[in-house]
């Protein structure tokens, strides 16, 4: 039986409450933990942005200024899970940054949950919602394929902040990193595509 994309958002975040719970008790195995983590974590947002947030602009238009800070929600928590895999568990920090990742994603789960999935489900049929469904899982899948973004480097971040170096090349979350230090307009809903374009029409 085919999920609807709402129901394969919502396993989603349960999936990732338990990580929460296994990260937290299972200081051993924390690095693989964190691995899958931000591999599911990572999918599940980009095929949010790609498929679910676009379907919805359309839809519900209503819901505009919840799909931009839901796509700003998810680019800060993936910032900080960079920051989080860049710490050794062990570290006195880890702790902390895990807390702090862990509250921006269940605050942006219950605004989802509460605010954005109901509009969308009254909004669409459950044939389509079905059909989102399969293509929310095909891309999840073509994302975990692809593995982690390479920004989860220290190199990769720093050379993301170099005055002067050039977008080619870099992953959407360095991308709006700069975007964001470039004041560019309108950056939460740009494709990857659209955020290169602006970047190099600054010249950043």
């Amino acid at each position: 039986m085919t999920m609807d994309v709402i129901s394969m958002i919502t396993a989603d975040h349960r999936d990732v409450e338990r990580l929460f719970d296994r990260i937290r008790k299972d200081t051993e195995d924390r690095p693989a933990l964190l691995a899958e983590l931000a591999a599911k974590f990572v999918a599940h947002s980009r095929g949010e942005e790609d498929l679910v947030y676009p379907e919805i602009l359309e839809t519900v238009p209503s819901e505009r200024n919840q799909v931009r800070e839901g796509t700003d929600e998810h680019h800060e928590a993936e910032r900080m899970l960079l920051n989080l895999l860049d710490v050794d568990p062990d570290d006195e920090r880890f702790d902390p940054l895990l807390e702090e990742f862990v509250q921006a994603v269940t605050h942006h789960v219950q605004e989802e949950e509460n605010e954005i999935l109901p509009a969308l489900k009254q909004a669409i049929s459950r044939r389509r919602l079905e059909e989102l469904g399969r293509a929310f899982s095909e891309r999840k899948a073509r994302e975990i394929q692809h593995g982690l973004p390479t920004a989860n480097s220290k190199a990769s971040r720093k050379r993301s902040k170099t005055p002067g170096s050039r977008s080619e090349g870099l992953s959407k979350e360095e991308l709006y990193h700069r975007a964001q230090q470039a004041k560019i307009p309108g950056r939460s809903s740009m494709t990857k595509q659209e955020l290169t374009k602006a970047l190099e029409h600054r010249g950043s």
